[in-house]
């Protein structure tokens, strides 16, 4: 049986703030008795530009660091979903930078395609 393939028990844990820790043990596979945690957080997200457009909640889930208790990520639960939110904000923001970069050139005009969906030369 392959790592990836081990089958593990699920208990799930919530408080009345909305925040839950899942708690994975493996019981079938290489790594068995092992436990792994992950975290779930609901996010207001503002997905429209116009201010009519309320808010929306969207789930979030993180992983917490390997070899951790349940007590541990209980206690530090706030600070790990403060941290894992800034890394996938960060992680938005590079990817939407690179979008544009690749949509847009340097020169600031985008490149004129020929009928072989190539860039054409320029003329001259």
């Amino acid at each position: 049986m392959k790592k990836d393939d081990a089958w593990a028990w699920m208990t799930v844990c919530s408080d009345k703030d909305g925040r839950r820790i899942t708690q994975f043990e493996v019981m079938e596979g290489p790594q068995r008795g092992t436990k792994y945690f992950k975290g779930q957080v609901s996010l207001k997200m503002r997905v429209s530009p116009d201010p009519r457009v309320p808010p929306q909640t969207m789930p979030f889930e993180f992983d917490f660091p390997n070899g951790k208790n349940l007590r541990w990520c209980k206690n530090h639960f706030d600070e790990q979903a403060e941290q894992s939110i800034e890394q996938w904000k960060e992680d938005q923001q590079k990817a939407q930078q690179e979008k544009q970069n690749q949509i847009v050139p340097a020169k600031g005009v985008p490149p004129m395609l020929g009928p072989d969906g190539k860039p054409m030369k320029p003329q001259g």
